[in-house]
């Protein structure tokens, strides 16, 4: 990629937000199409491993596309956020939004950018965000290494929900209604830059 082309995509938001949503799309197809659709229970296992991995997947996309859409965010507004430096003959992405950014802390990004303030006002209820909260440390778990692998990169390492949030909320269908928020936030910032 030219280096002109390449500051061009890294500068505009609307490619990081068109990502966000494509991810999504991946995490909403793996879902119908093979567990939606029974593909798994037609190969189950006793451990429920290929469900298990499969669902991990899914909030792979799913933390990938709010991490986009999040540095898209950053880049829309505050532009200065994105972190480069040109070696040679190359520019090299340093980061979008400083260590939150570079090491797929969910939570932290999306506290950095505001997500939870009273700018985009997702959610009416604290529950909800303290819900979202919890849901993305989870999806940065996802990112960082759950989904990736099949073991934690330690025998004590993985995200561990605590008792106020309900275990439906991750393990079941709920992280969608928890997430959606987010995502119409994405495809809306996008609908806004087409239109200009």
């Amino acid at each position: 990629m030219e280096d002109l082309q390449y500051l061009e995509k890294l500068k505009n938001p609307k490619y990081w937000f068109q990502y966000a949503i494509s991810q999504k799309y991946v995490g909403d197809q793996i879902l119908d199409n093979c567990i939606m659709k029974k593909e798994v229970l037609r190969k189950s296992t006793d451990d429920n491993s290929e469900y298990i991995t499969l669902w991990s997947n899914a909030h792979y996309h799913y933390g990938i596309g709010i991490e986009n859409g999040l540095k898209g965010i950053l880049i829309k507004y505050n532009p200065d956020k994105i972190n480069y430096e040109i070696k040679e003959d190359q520019i090299i992405l340093q980061n979008i939004g400083g260590k939150s950014g570079r090491i797929h802390d969910l939570l932290s990004l999306a506290e950095f950018v505001g997500l939870f303030s009273d700018k985009y006002h997702l959610f009416k209820y604290e529950q909800d965000i303290k819900s979202l909260k919890i849901v993305l440390s989870h999806l940065s778990d996802m990112v960082k290494w759950g989904a990736r692998y099949p073991i934690p990169n330690g025998s004590k390492k993985h995200f561990v929900f605590d008792n106020t949030i309900p275990a439906v909320l991750v393990y079941g269908f709920h992280i969608l209604d928890v997430i959606e928020p987010v995502f119409q936030l994405f495809s809306n910032e996008l609908k806004q830059m087409e239109t200009i």
